[in-house]
């Protein structure tokens, strides 16, 4: 008994290893730029002063395929965040707003994907 097996199509071709880069890195950027807006957002709802100079530093990033939400390194960005070490020497430990927006964008992971599905298996054509 012998079995022949012929591969053909977008998945077994250059075209789906593409088509899967194309769409990881919109992914990876879309959920960046929202990143940028649930940041501020966050910042916005713990801030008893906001002057606006930190929310404004608040941008996407792309290295590539990677992506990134950051403050532009504003020296005092750790500390609003409570990570920097003058927070273990002081009262103030940090709005954590940064760990929440990430758990806010992890939970947003599935429906963007399946929002941009769509895209992807049009390219598989």
């Amino acid at each position: 008994m012998s079995i022949e097996l012929n591969a053909r199509g977008p998945v077994f071709d250059e075209r789906g290893p593409r088509a899967m880069r194309e769409f990881a890195d919109e992914l990876g950027e879309t959920l960046a730029d929202d990143g940028v807006s649930v940041v501020r957002a966050e910042f916005a709802t713990v801030v008893q002063h906001p002057t606006g100079r930190y929310s404004r530093s608040i941008h996407a990033v792309g290295y590539g395929s990677l992506h990134e939400v950051n403050d532009g390194g504003m020296v005092y960005g750790p500390w609003l965040a409570g990570v920097g070490s003058r927070n273990r020497k002081s009262r103030f430990k940090g709005y954590a707003h940064w760990r929440r927006s990430t758990q806010q964008l992890v939970r947003r992971i599935p429906a963007l994907a399946q929002r941009l599905k769509p895209r992807l298996l049009g390219r598989l054509k």
